[in-house]
This record gives C-alpha cells, sequence and structure tokens, in this order.
C-alpha cells in the first residue's frame, strides 16, 4: 500500500522576537504555510504511489482527476442500469412471444382437426341427402345381412 503520511518541507526557522515570545500572527502564519505546502499536491508521486496500493487503499478516490469524473460516472451507471432493465424486458417479451407461438401452433392443429370432422359430417349429410331423394333411408343403427 502506498504511504499515507506525506514528508513535510521544512522551510527555514521563523525568527523569534528578541523577548523570545512569538507573536500569535507569525504562529498562524507558519501553521498556514505548513498546511499549504502539504495539500498542494506539488510533490511529485513516486512509482508505487500510483500502482495498485493506491486504488486499494481508496487513495485515488480523493484524486481531482477522479473527482471531476464524478458526474460521468454517474451517468455511466444510469446507462448501464437502462441497458440492463431493457435487455431484461426484451427476454421477457421473447419468452412471451415463444408461448404465443406455441400456443397459435395448438390452435391450429386443433382447428384443422375440428376443419376435419366437420367435412366429414357435412359429406355424410350429403350422402343422406341424396340418398333420401332416391328414396333408400339411411339406417339409425348397425347394417344387417338379409338372409336369403
Amino acid at each position: 500500500m502506498a504511504n499515507r503520511f506525506r514528508e513535510k518541507k521544512v522551510e527555514e526557522e521563523p525568527v523569534v522576537p528578541a523577548n523570545g515570545e512569538e507573536s500569535v500572527e507569525e504562529s498562524q502564519e507558519a501553521e498556514a504555510a505548513i498546511v499549504d505546502d502539504t495539500t498542494t499536491g506539488d510533490e511529485p508521486q513516486s512509482k508505487t504511489g500510483r500502482g495498485i496500493g493506491r486504488i486499494l487503499g481508496g487513495d485515488i478516490l480523493a484524486d481531482k482527476f477522479v473527482l471531476k469524473q464524478i458526474p460521468l460516472l454517474l451517468l455511466c451507471l444510469v446507462y448501464l442500469l437502462l441497458i440492463i432493465g431493457n435487455r431484461y424486458r426484451i427476454e421477457s417479451l421473447s419468452r412471451e412471444k415463444q408461448q404465443s407461438e406455441e400456443r397459435i401452433n395448438f390452435l391450429r392443429e386443433q382447428r384443422i382437426q375440428m376443419q376435419k370432422q366437420y367435412q366429414q359430417s357435412v359429406k355424410m349429410s350429403q350422402i343422406a341427402e341424396d340418398l333420401k331423394e332416391t328414396g333408400v333411408g339411411i339406417t339409425a343403427g348397425p347394417p344387417y345381412e338379409i338372409e336369403r
């Protein structure tokens, strides 16, 4: 992991007043200079500071470049969620379409079977009408053999 402690630049020591006490203003200025030196980021980073240690340590999230890219990352996240949602919706529509096609094929087969039965019954009724015209009737029971 990267070293989290940064070396502070040591500047010249502040001049101490002749009476031996620092003024409050001078001590505050010295502290501000130390804080400014550590937060400017002008220090060159070592190769280990740029490596995987920064990523695992979370230091990369505090980088200015990454902070500027947060809106872009959020936009990419929204697009990713939209893509996932659309894919789920399309898969469910695909399953529904396949079930509908199976149902349609089943109903076609049923229609064909019913149409055959209807045609058969129409043929029998047509034969019955033709036989009535000739005077021969159709018996309601099973056929029987005439003995001589």
